[in-house]
């Protein structure tokens, strides 16, 4: 994933540790991932807004390292918390989470994420799972193409590299 590291790092999205690294092995947290999602779209760090002066969540606050993102995000359709208003920042993102959030990113909410073919094209994605639609969208755009076995493995967490590749592909950043 290392030319996908690279393109979004040039464009602002991705950045590493202060002691030089990247980490791509490590997993992604849903305050990781609005971070991510919000920088792809505003087109940089530089341009995601501060964030309204009242939040969204009782768990993400003013002061909380990714407010301007989850804000961002959430402004965007990308976000939604959980009925109890919050929304968990850390915990870990899994594939098909990522697939929401990254659909619901490319085409501007929840309600324009088409609804899915008829047949599934993982064999562990059937129609009932409830991220399906999402799924499928990403694979017809040529973001995820599962694996050799014909899974997608829905469950696993999400690593930097991985995201980085997504973010890359779902905005079409030249390599």
């Amino acid at each position: 994933a290392f030319s996908h590291i690279q393109t979004c790092c040039r464009a602002g999205i991705v950045s590493g540790y202060p002691d030089g690294t990247y980490r791509p092995a490590q997993t992604v947290t849903r305050d990781q991932m609005a971070v991510f999602i919000s920088r792809a779209l505003a087109g940089g760090d530089e341009l995601v807004p501060t964030g309204p002066a009242t939040a969204s969540f009782t768990d993400v606050l003013t002061d909380h390292w990714a407010f301007r993102y989850v804000e961002y995000a959430v402004d965007n359709g990308v976000v939604a918390g959980y009925p109890d208003e919050t929304y968990r920042p850390a915990l870990t993102v899994t594939r098909d989470q990522m697939a929401v959030f990254v659909s619901r990113a490319m085409v501007g909410g929840d309600d324009y994420v088409p609804t899915g073919p008829e047949t599934a094209a993982f064999t562990d994605v059937l129609i009932d799972h409830w991220a399906f639609r999402y799924i499928e969208y990403l694979r017809s755009e040529g973001v995820v193409g599962g694996y050799p076995d014909g899974t997608y493995r829905p469950a696993v967490a999400v690593t930097r590299d991985q995201m980085a590749v997504y973010i890359q592909r779902a905005s079409a950043l030249p390599m």
